[in-house]
């Protein structure tokens, strides 16, 4: 009997064993990374057939470690990275300058998505939300059309599907030389986007982007005609919770400034408060990033600032205090402080409060991922408030600090570049700041290319620019000395800067 009852038991396990659905594969707790090798990762997607997702960024940067503390930790996103080939290329790795090059990439970070023959998809914007941008992974791992196609399709938009319009959707329209060289016309292919967008809230923020990049984020005054479409589009996007949050990046970075060139006080007042007021509401929401929300106090300052010639109210300066309070709380691992403790200290400086920002930055150092990038805003801050043996003695601790070729050959320009602003007559470190330079520069493994190549020509003109003004050809000559042999260890016929 016992056994009879012992077998109906086993028997009905086994039954309700085999009734039980499989069980779902376990998602990845994080991207599976490819770390540096951008041949390997391409000849691993030609064998899978997967397109690659290449990651371009730095240890230092402050978006970077913004994107590594978001969107690279969510699930959504995450589960859809194993279509692909993912690749992390840092900015000092070996070539990775190069392929900068190739890329068609400038700034960190830049994420693009890539076809095994090397031929390019898309490029994903960083302020757009995860799970927008999960929605593209899935939609890009089977895609075939590339960025040049899907451009030239979206030059008379009525042939663009649904899923053309999520990819223009979740571009990164701020951070694409390859493509749009020029912002004017960048700007007019946006507005046409926008006249054709399939909902109104879209159409607002390609409009929104069209007028941010156009006017170079507020800095050129708006035409006429741009400032009747910031006034029609603007306060749609401000009343509407969910399109405010979405767009929140150009609006604390963007909106305040082009308010500034609407033609009347009255529109300017008005249209400002309403901005203040909807990135109230960003930044009281405790679900976002410490950083996005904190960027929100960008406006108050610019306002104020405005309004007060060129100081803020005792209102704006509490509030600054205040968000900033909030974020360095809330920034409470390396990475969270290295993505947000920059931006803190800025907005301290600009809303008046010099000594809280001096204070912030140089607490941060003990524990920084990149110490080396606080110094360098320490020096700015020492410069702008008239400290110059500071700023200098600030910007050479941070180039010694500085660590990975080309980081270290940026750091050493920023530098040089103190000295020539600060200590111009100072003939002998003016001669040893350049010496430093060119030191980095040979031992850089990223060679001459990409922005080492960029940041080099434009130091170089700063040079000759110095030396025109301070009669300085015979620092010149021992520059051009030490330079030729740095350019002959590269070995690249492109490395041709020579002071004249």
């Amino acid at each position: 009997m016992k056994i009879a009852l012992w077998l109906s038991a086993a028997l009905l396990c086994l039954s309700a064993a085999r009734a039980l659905p499989a069980a779902a594969p376990a998602q990845p707790a994080a991207i599976d990374w490819r770390e540096g090798d951008v041949n390997d990762a391409f000849a691993e997607a030609r064998e899978s057939n997967k397109p690659v997702l290449l990651y371009w960024g730095a240890k230092w940067c402050p978006p970077c470690n913004q994107m590594k503390q978001t969107i690279f930790k969510d699930p959504g996103f995450i589960a859809e990275t194993r279509n692909f080939i993912p690749v992390h290329l840092d900015g000092d790795d070996p070539g990775a300058q190069a392929w900068g090059d190739k890329f068609g990439i400038v700034g960190y970070p830049t994420v693009i998505i890539l076809r095994p023959d090397r031929s390019e998809i898309t490029r994903l914007s960083g302020t757009s939300a995860a799970a927008s941008l999960a929605q593209v992974l899935a939609l890009t791992a089977k895609r075939t059309a590339s960025t040049e196609e899907l451009l030239q399709l979206a030059s008379t938009p009525k042939q663009l599907s649904p899923d053309d319009w999520l990819v223009l959707a979740n571009f990164d329209w701020e951070d694409d030389p390859k493509h749009f060289a020029d912002p004017v016309k960048e700007a007019s292919f946006l507005a046409t986007l926008a006249a054709a967008a399939p909902t109104p809230a879209l159409s607002r923020k390609f409009t929104l982007t069209g007028l941010a990049i156009g006017s170079n984020y507020g800095s050129v005054p708006l035409s006429p005609a741009q400032q009747r479409q910031l006034q029609a589009i603007l306060p749609p996007i401000l009343r509407n919770r969910a399109e405010a949050t979405a767009d929140r990046d150009m609006l604390s970075e963007a909106a305040a400034p082009m308010i500034l060139s609407l033609p009347t006080a009255r529109q300017r007042q008005r249209l400002g408060a309403e901005l203040v007021l909807a990135l109230d509401q960003v930044a009281a929401d405790t679900t976002l990033f410490p950083g996005d929300r904190l960027d929100t106090v960008n406006a108050d300052i610019i306002l104020s600032k405005a309004a007060h010639a060129g100081k803020v109210t005792p209102a704006v300066l509490a509030k600054v205090r205040a968000r900033v309070a909030v974020a360095d709380r809330d920034a409470n691992t390396p990475g969270l402080r290295q993505a947000v403790i920059p931006d803190a200290g800025d907005f301290l400086d600009q809303a008046g409060d010099y000594a809280g920002a001096q204070k912030l930055l140089e607490g941060a150092l003990p524990t920084a991922i990149a110490p080396y990038y606080f110094m360098i805003d320490l020096a700015g801050l020492a410069e702008e408030h008239h400290d110059p043996q500071a700023a200098i003695d600030w910007a050479r601790k941070a180039a010694d600090a500085a660590e990975g070729p080309a980081t270290k050959v940026q750091w050493e320009i920023m530098y040089s570049d103190f000295v020539l602003r600060l200590d111009a007559r100072n003939k002998p470190e003016v001669e040893q700041s350049g010496e430093e330079v060119i030191q980095a520069f040979t031992q850089a493994s990223a060679g001459y290319a990409g922005r080492t190549r960029k940041k080099l020509e434009a130091w170089h003109a700063k040079v000759e620019a110095w030396s025109k003004a301070n009669q300085g050809q015979r620092v010149l000559l021992h520059l051009n000395a030490s330079l030729s042999q740095a350019c002959q260890k590269q070995a690249t016929q492109a490395c041709a800067i020579k002071f004249s």
